[in-house]
């Protein structure tokens, strides 16, 4: 069966960027840097999703950090206040959405029974989690406190979302946590 995965680095602070959107320091890893690794357990994971959501800051910011590789095996779906025509950029599909429900309800279809994965984009997550749309938040919680920059979870609209802890992977510099919504 299909679910909803918030799959989402953040600071030990709870910044999912640093200042000036700034990912270089929570995704270091995928900036070149060695002292830093995805687990591979959650990196599979991903890479079997069957579609990804994210908003328009996070497709601005990933370029310099994906360049001309093909990243995305799957559809991915951008809600974006810009009316854009669809894209296929390094082998993906870019859908652009006028929402965070009208791009869940596309990933939804076009991944099937495969789970759907929103991407960090805290504001895109923060409306779907609002619409209770959330069935899995696994977190890479990265071993830095930025002080500043953009908080993962701000305002909810119906707090609090109760979470069931599920897993914990361990790797360079990164801990992933995986909770299951209760409802």
């Amino acid at each position: 069966m299909s679910r909803v995965i918030l799959y989402a680095s953040m600071s030990v602070d709870g910044f999912a960027t640093g200042p000036d959107d700034d990912l270089s320091v929570l995704h270091g890893w995928a900036f070149g840097d060695p002292t830093m690794a995805m687990h591979p357990t959650v990196t599979e994971e991903f890479f079997a999703a069957g579609a990804v959501i994210f908003g328009a800051r996070t497709l601005r910011a990933g370029d310099a950090a994906w360049g001309d590789e093909s990243i995305f095996p799957m559809p991915v779906f951008v809600p974006t206040h810009e009316r854009r025509e669809p894209v296929v950029r390094n082998g993906a599909l870019f859908t652009f959405t006028d929402s965070a429900e009208e791009a869940l309800r596309q990933a939804t279809a076009a991944a099937g029974d495969r789970d759907v994965y929103i991407m960090g984009s805290p504001d895109v997550a923060r409306q779907l989690i609002d619409i209770d749309a959330v069935d899995v938040f696994e977190l890479a919680v990265t071993g830095v406190l930025l002080g500043a920059g953009i908080r993962l979870f701000g305002r909810l609209a119906q707090p609090p979302v109760r979470l069931d802890p599920t897993r914990v992977l361990e790797s360079k510099r990164i801990t992933h946590i995986r909770y299951e919504v209760l409802r």
